[in-house]
């Protein structure tokens, strides 16, 4: 490994620029860190076995969630329509209460 100068050369070939204000020391350090993620990053080639079971591990784990999608979607069904006859129920009875005030203001039998 090569020590960082005003522009020095990884073993990628990638150039850097002149690192004003670092030590020779930060220098080695910092070369160091470069050459070491550039070896880990190299040496780690995707696992076609590994790649499948996380592809497979992310389809069982939709299937789960869409199954509980669906039970939560069949249970708030009926939920939404009771209250929507609620709410029907409520403004039907708010017309009764207001047709019984008119009634009694006005002095006319029902």
């Amino acid at each position: 490994m090569k020590k960082l100068s005003e522009t020095a050369t990884i073993a990628s070939g990638q150039q850097f620029a002149p690192l004003a204000g670092l030590s020779g020391e930060e220098q080695d350090d910092l070369s160091q860190m470069i050459g070491e993620f550039q070896q880990t990053k190299a040496t780690k080639e995707p696992d076609l076995a590994s790649l499948q079971q996380q592809v497979e591990a992310l389809n069982q784990r939709l299937a789960y969630l869409t199954a509980m999608f669906l039970t939560i979607d069949r249970r708030l069904k009926p939920l939404y329509e009771i209250l929507q006859l609620t709410l029907e129920k409520g403004d039907v009875l708010d017309q009764r209460i207001n047709t019984i005030i008119e009634s009694l203001r006005s002095g006319k039998p029902l």
